[in-house]
């Protein structure tokens, strides 16, 4: 049995809470996807972290997500545990640029901070006067993704061969998170196929970002069904309808996400398919402004996968 929208949407209005919610006068007990937590990535609510962290991080907690990941790392790491931890919260994941992995003072705070999964965010450009990426303003680092070759990729993939090793003798797993940009056509091959085919599986996981899967004219579903194995973690990220298919870097700042469930993605069918694959987390990730604010938007796309089967 599945939730329709207009069910979900009358319930989201009411207000509804507790164990159970009444949709089309029968009773029944909600459930997360793939009967795993729900997760947040902590950039949809950055500006209100900034405001005040310690009950930004309560009213996350509050609404029901149980595990997040953060887009930066936060210092000093013991007592953002310690903050985490106070509120109930499992921090699972983070993001990190692919420098990252040469600093084993990075690592070893990502221990302590409890992580299991170091996940590069970006592919990182070969040309040394672009290595510096991770100080650069958005605006200009999009002249230089558009320029990003298959060589690049190659070389990606070396690197995340060799981190991956890194890692794993740290007790940690890397993993790799796509944008639109990686699946620019070099020929007939797919950036994020060639990353995923020229990596380790036992050393390089993927954090499919199902949003920009669909804004650069791919399935998400399909690529959980070819590499079932390879995808651990998701984004769930969903795009108003009308948005414009592109691998362009600048489209992320276009203002195109909906809330989880008012947006074009199946979000039922993407989910049979992970059931199939070998997802242990997923993430709800807003960018650029939505529908609602922040608070108010994660709590409505929390609502609409803790009402689906």
């Amino acid at each position: 049995m599945t939730t329709s929208r207009r069910q979900f949407l009358q319930c989201f209005t009411a207000g509804a809470t507790g164990a159970a919610w009444i949709a089309g006068g029968e009773s029944r007990l909600r459930a997360n996807p793939l009967r795993l937590p729900i997760g947040l990535q902590l950039w949809a609510v950055r500006e209100e972290l900034e405001k005040n962290y310690d009950a930004t991080l309560r009213k996350i907690a509050a609404i029901g997500y149980r595990e997040i990941e953060f887009f930066e790392l936060p210092t000093p790491v013991a007592a953002y545990r310690k903050k985490f931890e106070d509120a109930g919260l499992s921090c699972v994941s983070g993001h990190f640029e692919l420098d990252s992995f040469k600093s084993q003072q990075t690592i070893d705070a990502v221990k302590e901070l409890g992580l299991r999964y170091m996940i590069v965010v970006f592919p990182t450009l070969r040309n040394p006067k672009d290595a510096n990426l991770v100080h650069m303003k958005f605006d200009d680092l999009v002249p230089l993704y558009e320029k990003i070759s298959l060589d690049d990729y190659k070389w990606n993939a070396e690197q995340l061969n060799k981190y991956g090793a890194v890692l794993r003798k740290n007790g940690l797993q890397l993993g790799y998170h796509n944008h639109a940009v990686d699946f620019k056509r070099f020929g007939d091959t797919v950036a994020l196929d060639l990353l995923i085919q020229s990596t380790d599986p036992s050393l390089v996981v993927f954090e499919l970002d199902c949003g920009h899967v669909v804004h650069a004219g791919y399935d998400p579903i399909a690529y959980l069904k070819k590499y079932p194995t390879r995808i651990q973690l998701l984004h769930l990220k969903d795009l108003k309808p009308g948005f414009v298919v592109t691998t362009s870097l600048a489209a992320e700042n276009m203002g195109t996400n909906a809330e989880i469930g008012d947006g074009v993605i199946q979000w039922e069918q993407l989910f049979k398919a992970a059931k199939q694959a070998a997802v242990k987390h997923y993430f709800v990730e807003h960018e650029g402004k939505m529908n609602h604010p922040p608070l108010e938007a994660i709590t409505y796309s929390y609502k609409f996968l803790h009402s689906l089967e």
